[in-house]
């Protein structure tokens, strides 16, 4: 029995990795899902087999539920929200793990000739402490997979968050747990799961909440990793050999694609977790001295505050001049006003075009109108590629999904390492909702929480076209100076629907 056991789950799990890897390629990713769905049922049936609790009704109807559940949430669901059902997804693989764990650790469900044979071989130890491991790793992930998802949702504040003294309560609850842990492996106590369920959580909340919106793609790759990680330790503690290989396989892609997504950020995990406060200045100087350093601080905020006013109204200008020509307020020639430049001018006439997807055209669901709008363009003969950074959106692979929905081909779908050194060659960009990921001050702006990360060379093209709702900064909050270049910027603000549509009808014109 335990032989083929190990046999029907190695092939189950051969099963699951080769549905993940047809997910890399949209013309077999739907299938792909299919056969990894279809191994973990029939997972689920052979683990009831074999741990002869086939006979016992009560699971089939909550499996029954559960399936209910999850399909009313797959059909309502919008893409916008992929993101945060994807963290809720994470959470609740962590609290079942924690779930398992508890109740292996409190070995409710199992019999007196089950612990008598667990005694007898030395198992009891090696139990407790996966159990333990199973609870704590678990409760973090559902904790801190429910505050991502309710900062995707906007319930929560997108900035991150520090209380007083955050790093040190934050390195209290790792020791603390990592103590129970050890403490609930020779003693089993009630009190002590009990608390370490509440430190661990304590733990979760503390490390997750400081994480900014920006880097929420990480996060959640990185908790989708530990969502594994808690399966397959809880496989552990209850001998399961199949949610051991599952959990393992969840774990470690999840663990690479956050390693490549910090690879492309240019940053360490430690730093995104644990952002370092800035430091403060020493109190070595008198009052005096410190009062005018604080004027000389004030004075360099107003005179930055004063010259960004002054780019505000050369970029109002600029607007007014261009609402001035929509509405034919400006004395000029018909030839000279038909000759101006404008957006669907450059594009109508542009033979190379990338299109830069981001988090606003998830927010403006405006991607079947980018599918439009490259449709227009190569019909009239203009070669169109879509460049998508690593963390663009909020969870790995998001512009991916939401291009797929509206059938944008993927093999038009270029990384930035692929399509970076075209955007001085091509004749357009068109930028869709993105910020932070085409920000050129991530070069040069010291001290930023975008220097040195890697983006969109956006700013090289010859002429862009900005569809973005507004110009505040992105999520780091960082001034992006492409907005006030003086040539070959057209900024298209709104609605990214709307903003869309009067360039397709601008190039249908002409």
């Amino acid at each position: 029995m335990a032989t083929m056991q190990i046999i029907i789950s190695t092939v189950l799990a051969i099963a699951v990795l080769a549905g993940i890897s047809m997910m890399s390629k949209v013309g077999s990713a739907v299938r792909g899902n299919l056969l990894s769905a279809l191994a973990m049922l029939v997972g689920v049936v052979a683990t009831l087999y074999f741990s002869g609790v086939v006979s016992a009704w009560t699971i089939y109807p909550s499996i029954l539920v559960g399936a209910l559940i999850g399909g009313m949430m797959a059909r309502r669901v919008r893409m916008i929200q992929m993101p945060q059902l994807v963290a809720l997804f994470n959470g609740l693989g962590g609290g079942a793990s924690a779930l398992v764990g508890v109740l292996s650790a409190t070995q409710v469900g199992f019999s007196s000739e089950q612990i008598s044979e667990i005694v007898k071989n030395g198992y009891m130890p090696f139990m407790l402490f996966t159990s333990m491991l199973a609870i704590s790793v678990g409760m973090v992930t559902l904790v801190g997979s429910l505050i991502a998802a309710g900062k995707l949702h906007r319930m929560l504040s997108q900035k991150p968050v520090i209380w007083p003294g955050h790093s040190l309560f934050t390195m209290l609850f790792l020791l603390l747990t990592v103590a129970l842990i050890v403490l609930g492996t020779f003693s089993g106590n009630i009190m002590v799961i009990v608390v370490c369920i509440l430190t661990s959580s304590l733990f979760g909340l503390f490390f997750s909440i400081r994480v900014g919106g920006a880097d929420m793609p990480i996060t959640i790759s990185l908790l989708n990793s530990l969502s594994g990680v808690a399966g397959s330790i809880a496989g552990m503690a209850i001998s399961d050999i199949f949610l051991v290989a599952v959990g393992g396989i969840v774990g470690a892609s999840g663990l690479l694609l956050t390693q490549i997504m910090c690879r492309a950020m240019n940053r360490s995990l430690i730093n995104i977790l644990v952002p370092r406060a800035p430091k403060k200045a020493t109190k070595t100087v008198s009052e005096t001295d410190n009062q005018e350093e604080e004027n000389k601080e004030l004075i360099t905020r107003v005179m930055k505050l004063e010259e960004r006013i002054k780019q505000l109204e050369a970029i109002v200008a600029k607007l007014e001049d261009r609402v001035k020509v929509l509405d034919g307020q400006i004395e000029a020639a018909p030839k000279e006003a038909a000759d101006a430049p404008s957006a669907d001018k450059v594009l109508a006439e542009a033979k190379r075009v990338i299109i830069v997807p981001g988090y606003g055209m998830a927010l403006a669901q405006a991607q079947h109108k980018v599918k439009q709008l490259a449709e227009l363009l190569e019909s009239r003969g203009t070669d169109v590629r879509f460049a998508i950074h690593p963390v663009a959106g909020r969870m790995p692979g998001h512009m991916n999904v939401l291009l797929a929905e509206a059938d944008v081909p993927y093999e038009k779908l270029y990384e930035m390492d692929q399509i970076n050194d075209d955007f001085k060659n091509v004749d357009a960009v068109v930028v869709i909702g993105a910020n932070d990921v085409l920000n050129p001050a991530a070069r040069n702006a010291e001290g930023t929480p975008i220097y040195g990360m890697p983006v969109l060379s956006v700013d090289e093209a010859p002429e862009v076209v900005i569809c973005n709702y507004d110009l505040n900064p992105g999520y780091a909050g960082v001034e992006n100076p492409l907005y006030t270049r003086g040539h070959g910027v057209y900024l298209e603000l709104g609605d990214a629907k709307e903003t869309l549509q009067r360039i397709i009808v601008g190039v249908t014109a002409r």
